[in-house]
């Protein structure tokens, strides 16, 4: 899918080959934020493949396995053939690319906010690519790349709620997800909420919509894109907490995060990830607090 879609409008030099390049113009926005961003990845190591063991143990298997999101359109989801597809499978099938010439070369494992580090620790999977907010605490758990992305969290409600932000939730019944950073979060903006722990992003929106919580707090991009598909919710509140999301490799795997930050560098640098940004988000730029 990447390689017929993505090479029509961008420039990769990846292992073998040059594909066109278009670059996409950001948003003044998108430019302001993409500047801290930048300065973050600038010291990143160049995207040369040799030398790193675990790269070579994932080169002689022949595969990339990567840990993604099966329920966070637009970030990972799946379409109606069952397929992986969003922003961050796009990511992980370009870093294939780069290792095998070849985006097929890739097993995607469907994680969670509470499953996405045992499955890494426990050696499942390479890489874990799934709106991972980067705190201290996540760094002294696994590598951790250079951003990717800026989020912040919003406030999903049903239509006919009155709730427009974490100030109007005193004493209401607030979903979020059990270990996720909003968890800590809302406690501390609205330590008079009532907090409710769901196991999965879908849970907690379908205590939503059966009134069972007021609001459920969670990634702006995620709440944005399930009310844009589905009426019965809107998304409320001004952005809380802007943090940068992350890929994940196991402690220790210095080589293979450095390899990683290398490419998303010269993505930014070669427009991919501009034209990346553009097709998942554009209908949400007023609403996001960078790329």
């Amino acid at each position: 899918m990447l390689r017929s879609e993505l090479a029509r409008t961008t420039k990769v030099p990846y292992a073998r080959g040059v594909r066109r390049l278009t670059i996409t113009p950001m948003s003044t926005l998108r430019c302001l934020a993409a500047v801290a961003l930048v300065a973050l990845v600038a010291g990143a190591a160049a995207p040369a493949v040799g030398g790193d063991s675990s790269l070579e143990a994932i080169r002689a298997r022949g595969v990339l396995r990567v840990g993604v999101q099966s329920h966070g359109a637009p970030f990972g989801s799946l379409d109606t053939s069952g397929r992986p597809v969003g922003f961050e499978i796009d990511i992980a099938r370009l870093l294939v690319r780069v290792l095998f010439d070849d985006d097929r070369r890739v097993e995607f494992t469907p994680v969670t906010t509470a499953t996405r580090f045992g499955v890494l620790q426990s050696g499942r999977v390479d890489l874990v690519i799934a709106t991972l907010t980067v705190t201290e605490e996540r760094r002294s758990l696994a590598e951790l790349s250079a951003p990717y992305f800026m989020s912040a969290a919003l406030l999903l409600v049903r239509q006919s709620s009155t709730a427009e932000g974490l100030g109007d939730l005193a004493g209401k019944r607030v979903g979020i997800i059990k270990g996720s950073v909003q968890e800590r979060d809302v406690a501390e903006l609205q330590s008079r909420a009532e907090l409710v722990s769901f196991p999965s992003f879908a849970v907690a929106v379908q205590a939503v919509k059966s009134g069972a919580v007021e609001a459920f707090v969670y990634d702006d991009v995620v709440l944005l894109s399930l009310a844009a598909r589905d009426a019965a919710f809107r998304v409320a509140g001004q952005p809380i907490a802007p943090r940068p999301f992350a890929i994940a490799a196991r402690k220790g795997e210095i080589g293979l995060i450095r390899w990683v930050d290398g490419w998303l560098a010269k993505m930014r640098r070669d427009g991919t990830y501009g034209e990346l940004w553009h097709r998942y988000f554009a209908p949400f730029e007023s609403r996001l607090v960078g790329g």
